[in-house]
């Protein structure tokens, strides 16, 4: 059964990230002012993620630095391993959406890293949380279709 998550912008430093089958996890998006704050979501590498409905799917590696990229994730300071990450995906404009002509995107679920950063990602303030949800998620499989990529979805997330 795919699992349902919600996320709320409320504008404090953190925020809850429920998910059926798992339960609560502390999590944030955005750093700075832009923390939470749904006011901010046109600031890009600052505010949080746009409010709306976006697919849980595998992260996706390519370009012509990804292999670089991938592996300075597992190995690099200041970082987690960017292969357990999830992509969150918005099935009307895919990987990047435009807030108030601010083009937005990149967006992630993943596990705090040593220097606590969130650009827009839902960042899990528990690497142990995330570790449980992924395995949670991976358990289950990806099994719903999404629009607009061949890509299959292990549930949602919205934010509200």
């Amino acid at each position: 059964m795919p699992t349902r998550c919600t996320f709320d912008l409320n504008g404090k430093n953190t925020s809850v990230l429920h998910c059926d089958g798992v339960g609560a996890m502390v999590a944030f998006s955005g750093r700075g002012n832009g923390r939470d704050n749904p006011a901010a979501t046109s600031q890009q590498a600052i505010g949080p993620i746009p409010k709306g409905t976006y697919y849980i799917i595998d992260r996706q590696s390519g370009g012509r630095l990804g292999w670089f990229r991938d592996l300075w994730g597992e190995y690099g300071y200041g970082t987690t391993n960017h292969t357990e990450w999830f992509m969150l995906w918005n099935p009307k404009t895919g990987d990047s959406t435009m807030v108030d002509g601010v083009k937005r995107g990149a967006f992630r679920l993943h596990p705090v890293g040593p220097m606590g950063l969130s650009e827009g990602c839902i960042t899990i303030a528990n690497p142990g949380q995330f570790k449980q949800l992924a395995t949670y998620l991976r358990g289950q499989g990806a099994t719903i279709p999404v629009p607009g990529s061949p890509s299959k979805a292990y549930g949602t997330v919205e934010v509200r």
